[in-house]
């Protein structure tokens, strides 16, 4: 029972929606969480999190401009949370 892929478009850096960034990523994290609620009695959140993964990486490299914007796109939020860790350490050491 697969769902078919929607049909996605290309992202246009010039693109307007009536929603700021900030706005559209609370959106749809919001959407996530909700879709969380109701999947969590029937998939593990390991597989919630591979599912997710192939979904986003596919997501990425389907409507990238090309597959070094996607690549970079993946990588960039992967580095941004590493460093998000580094300094919540660093703080925690600096507190002791």
């Amino acid at each position: 029972m697969t769902k078919s892929k929607p049909k996605l478009k290309v992202v246009k850096l010039d693109d307007k929606r009536p929603l700021g960034d900030e706005e559209q990523i609370e959106l749809v994290t919001e959407k996530m969480f909700d879709s969380f609620d109701d999947i969590q009695d029937k998939a593990t959140i390991p597989n919630t999190i591979i599912a997710l993964q192939l979904l986003v990486t596919d997501l990425a490299f389907d409507t990238a401009p090309s597959n070094t914007v996607a690549s970079s796109m993946l990588l960039n939020i992967i580095n941004h949370r590493l460093i998000q860790e580094v300094n919540k350490e660093t703080e925690e050491e600096d507190d002791e």
